[in-house]
């Protein structure tokens, strides 16, 4: 056997009862009191209830800026030689092109050149920047691509060969978050006209 809470009370039955029902209302009784409810036919809750088509982001929206970023390449490698003929001092350098809107660094775009020996100073100075604020763990400078010693260190194939292991070495640093964010030797390296550490 059920029973049924009544929740009449002599109070409520002395007060006027006045609703209005029409074609979109339901009147229903909740705890006592009439409530009107909005009556939503069926179909109108499957428009809604169906899956809206995904729309994809506009022109603008692909082609803007990203919100944080750092392109950093190495490009145009130039092989001088000091002396004239005399290959004795002969280098090669490469342009490193950056672009950037992160407020760490001072200019959204530089073009500095760099030798071999810029890239491992850099790296030495790096590492000593990251021992002197604590040695972060999660941070570890790769090895830069091997120095030629003998055969033709100017020929341009090794040159190339040479430009894109650079240009991924850097790559890997530069994309590294701590490194974007916190190191001015990074800043540095990328943006002055001599580097000096």
């Amino acid at each position: 056997m059920y029973r049924f809470k009544n929740s009449w009370t002599p109070e409520r039955a002395t007060q006027p009862h006045t609703y209005k029902q029409t074609k979109n209302n339901k009147i229903e009784k909740k705890g006592g009191e009439f409530v009107m409810r909005e009556f939503k036919s069926f179909s109108s809750t499957e428009q809604t209830s169906l899956p809206q088509p995904h729309r994809g982001p506009s022109s603008s929206e692909i082609y803007a800026e990203p919100e944080n970023f750092l392109e950093a390449e190495v490009v145009n490698p130039k092989t001088h030689t000091p002396h004239g003929s005399d290959t004795r001092g002969m280098f090669t350098d490469y342009e490193i092109i950056c672009r950037t809107n992160l407020p760490s660094f001072g200019r959204r775009f530089s073009r500095v050149r760099r030798r071999y020996s810029d890239f491992e100073f850099f790296r030495k100075c790096l590492t000593k920047e990251l021992a002197m604020c604590g040695g972060h763990p999660r941070v570890v400078v790769p090895h830069l691509p091997g120095k030629i010693l003998l055969g033709n260190r100017f020929n341009d194939e090794v040159i190339e060969e040479r430009r894109q292991g650079l240009c991924k070495w850097l790559q890997t640093v530069a994309g590294h978050p701590l490194l974007q964010s916190g190191s001015k030797v990074l800043v540095r390296f990328v943006e002055d006209e001599k580097f000096v550490g």
